[in-house]
């Protein structure tokens, strides 16, 4: 990872703002880039990680419900199934 370059004060000794050069100004645009680009990839590994945990803790509740409750499960599986098959059957 690069190490930003110091900028340049906002006032000149003299007092007076400075002039940005093309080089100054080119310099913040790549900076701005990586910054950009470094944020990005935070976001996107945050949402990752939080997407994964998510679906993680609703398959641990799924499995606790059907744990607790394997009539019942079985029989929503069986109900699933045959309204699944009466659709497919149904659109031939």
């Amino acid at each position: 990872m690069d190490v930003p370059e110091p900028k340049s004060p906002s006032v000149a000794p003299s007092g007076t703002p400075p002039v940005a050069t093309v080089e100054d100004v080119q310099r913040d645009l790549r900076l701005l880039r990586e910054d950009v680009a470094r944020l990005t990839q935070e976001m996107t590994n945050y949402v990752s990680k939080t997407g994964r945990k998510a679906i993680r803790d609703a398959n641990e509740q799924l499995e606790d419900a059907v744990r607790e409750r394997p009539i019942a499960a079985v029989a929503i599986a069986m109900g699933l199934g045959f309204l699944c098959g009466a659709a497919a059957f149904w659109r031939r």
